[in-house]
């Protein structure tokens, strides 16, 4: 089995509290609610560049926020610097909770060719050498360009060709030979020339209108034995503790919005049935919980549940502006007077938000399964085979 070993592999550190490895026989643990439609500066180390593929560059500005489209359709996560700020934040947040390594497939050999949709900044393609270690962070500065990891996995597999592709282009434009950034709307025909070895997405909940959709192209263009690993947040447990939080208000306007918009915020992507159902084998889950802010949580958390507030913080905008103001006609005033008050709840006030709330992370791995001929032919007789199933373990 290979595991990415790169320059932050050693980021393990304390602050990750251990992951489950669910086999998922029973009941999956998702919300009871959620359902899924059926319809349809680069280091000195790199001496290369490619030029990112598109130009479609002409971003619309909405209430003093930059989106990629301007469209009725169009995605509601704004691609500002404030919000690229943020994205490389979170990304020090998997390093903490995946123990510093990019993904958790249990690739047998070393990859050829490696997807990742919805790339970003291209936090999980590329990770220069030398950059601040997670530990420290609280000496750096969380605004500066930390990790720019389809240009980790690619330093991490020099081998492999490693694609990323975003709606957006704000991908750095030097990166190493084996990387390329495209301008592509995963929901359209995908139409890559290759079949990859790992596909690979993490928060794009409320992306597409059909996951099923997106299962049957990862499964199209996977190559046999390959696996995808789909990663997300469950932010409905956020609102438990005090159902007439303004942070329950936030959440349930966002679902809300969200479903009027046709995409659902929801992790029902992750349920193994939906995965399967494109025809992938062996679902496996991990869960893992992260706090929100320090108070009150173990020592060996604070960074994570820091890095965590910092993202939460910074997401309440981004993720409700446009989706209120254009699904439920709110003011945009209106939206960022309830962004301030969850604001609140979050670092003063509700005392059971502050010290109980923790949100669950999912990560699944499946992968396609390798068929060999169910015949093989030796000199003078000939043999049946049984199919080979790559197992996780």
């Amino acid at each position: 089995m290979v595991q990415p070993q790169g320059p932050n592999a050693a980021l393990a550190g304390p602050g990750v509290m251990e992951a489950e490895v669910v086999d998922e026989e029973g009941p999956d643990g998702l919300a009871p609610e959620a359902t899924e439609p059926e319809t349809s500066d680069r280091n000195s180390g790199i001496t290369s560049t490619k030029s990112l593929v598109g130009s479609v560059l002409d971003y619309p500005v909405e209430h003093d926020r930059r989106y990629c489209g301007s469209g009725p359709d169009s995605y509601y996560m704004p691609n500002d610097e404030i919000e690229q700020t943020r994205l490389n934040i979170l990304h020090q947040v998997y390093l903490l909770l995946l123990h510093g390594q990019l993904s958790l497939a249990p690739l047998e050999s070393e990859p050829q060719r490696i997807l990742d949709i919805g790339t970003g900044t291209g936090e999980c393609t590329y990770l220069p050498t030398g950059v601040a270690r997670v530990d420290s962070v609280q000496e750096s500065p969380l605004t500066s360009r930390v990790a720019l990891g389809a240009i980790a996995m690619a330093e991490t597999y020099p081998n492999a060709d490693v694609t990323g592709t975003d709606l957006s282009a704000i991908q750095p434009d030097a990166v190493p030979s084996n990387v390329f950034f495209e301008v592509d709307d995963a929901e359209e025909e995908w139409t890559f020339g290759q079949s990859f070895d790992l596909i690979h997405m993490r928060n794009l909940s409320a992306s597409f209108r059909s996951w099923a959709e997106i299962y049957d192209e990862c499964f199209r263009h996977l190559s046999p034995g390959g696996y995808v690993e789909v990663v997300d947040f469950d932010h409905s447990q956020t609102a438990k503790p005090v159902p007439d939080s303004y942070v329950a208000i936030f959440i349930s306007a966002i679902r809300e919005a969200a479903e009027r918009s046709g995409r659902h915020w929801s992790i029902a992507h992750l349920r193994r049935g939906v995965i399967e159902a494109a025809g992938f084998v062996d679902v496996k889950r991990t869960t893992m919980e992260i706090p929100i802010g320090t108070r009150n949580v173990d020592p060996s958390q604070k960074t994570i549940g820091k890095l965590w507030l910092i993202c939460c913080l910074e997401g309440l905008e981004a993720a409700s502006l446009r989706l209120l103001t254009r699904e439920l006609d709110w003011k945009a005033e209106d939206v960022r007077d309830l962004c301030q008050k969850v604001r609140r709840e979050l670092t003063e006030g509700r005392e059971q938000l502050t010290t109980t709330v923790y949100v669950l992370f999912y990560l699944i791995i499946s992968h396609r399964r390798i068929l060999m001929s169910p015949f093989a032919i030796i000199p003078g007789r000939l043999v049946t085979s049984a199919s080979r199933i790559v197992c996780m373990n």
